[in-house]
């Protein structure tokens, strides 16, 4: 669905990436309504498929293979993506109040947040680990991993004795095993008895393979404590662990509660429809839910079985017609990992183990994540059948910037800067005026979407324009705004400057920059941009007043733009790409104060790339540069996509600049003409300076990076 070509009257709202969310997400894609405008909120870019933790515990298969990559999702079906964490609803006023304090209103939401595995123990949550959230367990389960030596004879301890514990078991069993670590003990502890819910037969049947594997189950054992060492019991006796895990089955999240909405435990109240109790306008799904039927077990099955009364539903409420109801079945399959080629069969009271089960079990999982993955690879066939093949994708940020050639051509039919006010030249990161003993700098900046996310693109975009104040070593102190929003409702309209003007202020306010007017367009896509005023009692930085033995330094690392790019063509890993608008939504305010009393001059990296804004310094110095490839810091992924020959648009525009460039290295340069959206300060330090600022910078949470240094000869970059 392309949703430049929609008209959003409403505002469906997606909390969390819970299977039958991201299921929702699938159908919406075949069949959606383009007066909805779909908007996800997740804390993390990726769901884990719970089907497939064992098998990734275990080794046998990758994470890329039990993930689904929520940025390529969104972008598929034409939603927002919106990474934070939901910590109140407000029914009143159809408002959820996030993590990062923003507000995201909705006409309709589905809530599918899963739950966790934290007990309340003491000590738990510092010394041991939930299986709950997979993503963070299976980071913590790896980090073990390379923590135990082969010799070793490390110590697992379970808490929790259901299906989870004893699958879990099976799939640890496996990896440690191809490890190479073979005096390793597995312990499972239930406090009443292990495998409960199962029948006599299937119970005894899963305790005599756990003993076939030597993974100890202790039954009717309450842990009171953990600590660094182990488990301590009721009895007080301590029980030795390397490594400790709750599978205690789920618990809910407090979210329900702070937001005073009927829940059971911690679990939201739905009806048979699934719908809220107390809502006309929202629904709940998963583990989150307490459905009036006791056959519903919170367990992903489910769950999945839920997303189609899910989307139904929705489409019926929107055109206000009567709501299915959700039948669950009685019992369902389970299949469980027991040796790399062999898995369990459990139903109807029936337990028996064989590779073919392992076999159907491998076909189930791979499909699920398989059909999510087709959705990009038809959204991209769509592209290259009408002729919109990736070259002439345009890309979003500084990628879309007009190439420096053009613009130099262009430049020339500028009015001459000759006047006693400006001290600035054309070149320089921001216009300065020198009034009676003070310089006002002035600059502007706009950036074509990026991402769906209003509210983040705003953020992002302050910080970048920022970056030619800074730069100056001027301190900010106004702003005017330039928004162009799609076409659509009043509601969504007035929402979406909103989120733009909050995602602005929350920079700006934090910088001390007042919003004192600007304008307001409405066009195909989102743009934002502002025209900043700063002012500074000292003579501006300008990139004219650099010297020779002057060290280069970076505040943060390069390939915004490729990773950007890569968004755009379904690739890429979803955590890189959050890493990325981590760092591109951290102000730099605080690194450009220190090394603005230290350089002798400064920019920001922007669309031209490093290459680019370094050839600017030498251009106007008179000097040289030599630039060690291997010492520039560059974003996790971003080499992994160069690799691909992913590039922005403006890139071959960029590469220009190699023809005053002495290349000696076999290495691939190309993150050097990589454009940059909120990019990194480029400061030329004295030597005897440096170590202050990097010093400096690790107080502040910058890893400032010398890349090379300025030397006498003729405005080249010498690349090493």
């Amino acid at each position: 669905m392309n949703s430049e070509e929609s008209f959003f009257e409403r505002d469906l709202v997606l909390i969390g990436a819970g299977h039958s969310n991201c299921l929702f997400m699938k159908m919406w894609a075949m069949k959606s309504n383009p007066s909805l405008r779909v908007t996800l909120i997740n804390p993390d870019p990726i769901s884990s498929y719970t089907g497939m933790l064992p098998s990734l515990v275990a080794g046998l298969c990758t994470k890329s293979d039990a993930q689904i990559n929520l940025f390529r999702l969104c972008r598929a079906i034409g939603a927002r993506l919106i990474i934070d964490t939901v910590e109140k609803i407000d029914k009143k006023k159809s408002q959820l109040i996030c993590k990062t304090g923003r507000i995201v209103n909705f006409d309709l939401l589905s809530i599918n947040i899963g739950s966790n595995s934290i007990p309340l123990i003491n000590g738990f949550k510092e010394f041991g680990c939930s299986v709950r959230p997979l993503a963070a367990f299976q980071e913590r389960w790896e980090k073990f991993l390379e923590s135990v030596y082969r010799k070793s004879s490390p110590v697992i301890c379970i808490i929790g004795g259901g299906l989870a514990s004893i699958e879990l078991s099976f799939a640890m069993d496996i990896r440690l095993k191809k490890t190479g670590i073979e005096n390793f003990k597995i312990k499972i502890f239930e406090k009443g008895k292990a495998f409960g819910k199962l029948n006599l037969n299937q119970q005894s049947y899963l305790k005599t393979k756990a003993k076939l594997r030597k993974i100890e189950i202790i039954e009717n054992t309450i842990i009171k404590e953990v600590s660094n060492n182990g488990l301590v019991k009721k009895n007080g006796n301590l029980v030795h662990a390397d490594f400790i895990v709750s599978c205690i089955g789920p618990q809910p999240n407090d979210l329900f509660k702070k937001s005073k909405i009927e829940n059971r435990d911690g679990f939201v109240s739905v009806d048979s429809t699934l719908r809220v109790i107390g809502f006309q306008n929202a629904f709940a799904v998963g583990d989150c839910t307490n459905f009036p039927s006791q056959d519903v077990d919170k367990s992903g099955v489910y769950a999945v079985r839920q997303a189609p009364i899910l989307f139904k539903n929705i489409l019926k409420l929107v055109k206000n017609e009567q709501l299915v109801q959700f039948k669950p079945q009685s019992d369902y399959l389970k299949l469980i990992v027991y040796e790399g080629t062999s898995a369990i069969f459990l139903r109807n009271g029936i337990a028996f183990s064989g590779k073919w089960v392992w076999s159907l079990k491998s076909f189930i999982d791979k499909k699920f994540i398989k059909n999510f993955k087709k959705l990009s690879e038809m959204v991209t066939r769509d592209i290259q059948n009408t002729g919109n093949n990736s070259k002439q994708m345009l890309c979003g940020g500084c990628g879309s910037k007009v190439g420096n050639v053009i613009l130099e051509s262009s430049l020339r039919k500028l009015s001459d800067l000759g006047s006693k006010h400006i001290v600035s030249k054309i070149g320089d990161d921001a216009a300065v005026i020198k009034i009676n003993s003070s310089f006002q700098a002035l600059t502007t900046d706009h950036l074509r979407s990026f991402t769906k996310d209003a509210w983040l693109q705003s953020k992002i975009t302050a910080i970048h324009s920022l970056g030619d104040i800074w730069a100056m070593g001027s301190d900010p102190e106004i702003a005017l705004t330039n928004i162009i929003i799609p076409e659509s409702s009043n509601d969504i309209q007035k929402r979406t400057i909103e989120e733009i003007i909050d995602g602005a202020n929350s920079v700006f306010g934090a910088e001390g920059v007042k919003i004192v007017g600007g304008h307001t367009s409405l066009g195909k896509e989102i743009v934002i941009g502002f025209t900043l005023g700063g002012f500074s009692k000292k003579q501006p930085k300008t990139v004219d007043k650099a010297i020779v033995g002057d060290q280069i330094i970076l505040t943060k690392p390069l390939g915004s733009g490729v990773l950007l790019a890569g968004e755009m063509r379904f690739e890429g890993e979803g955590q890189d790409l959050k890493n990325l608008f981590d760092a591109m939504s951290k102000s730099q305010s605080s690194i450009a104060k220190v090394l603005s009393r230290v350089a002798n001059s400064m920019t920001d990296i922007t669309g031209f790339g490093l290459a680019g804004h370094l050839l600017n310094i030498v251009s106007k110095s008179n000097v040289g540069a030599k630039i060690f490839l291997d010492q520039i810091p560059v974003y996790p992924g971003a080499n992994n996509l160069i690799a691909k020959d992913i590039r922005s648009s403006i890139f071959e525009n960029n590469y220009m600049y190699s023809e005053r460039m002495i290349i000696k290295t076999t290495a691939n340069t190309d993150i050097l003409f990589d454009p940059q959206t909120s990019g990194p300060l480029l400061a030329t330090v004295p030597k005897g300076k440096v170590m202050g600022v990097i010093a400096a910078g690790e107080k502040l949470g910058f890893e400032c990076k010398v890349i090379g240094e300025l030397t006498n000869g003729k405005p080249y970059i010498e690349v090493l």
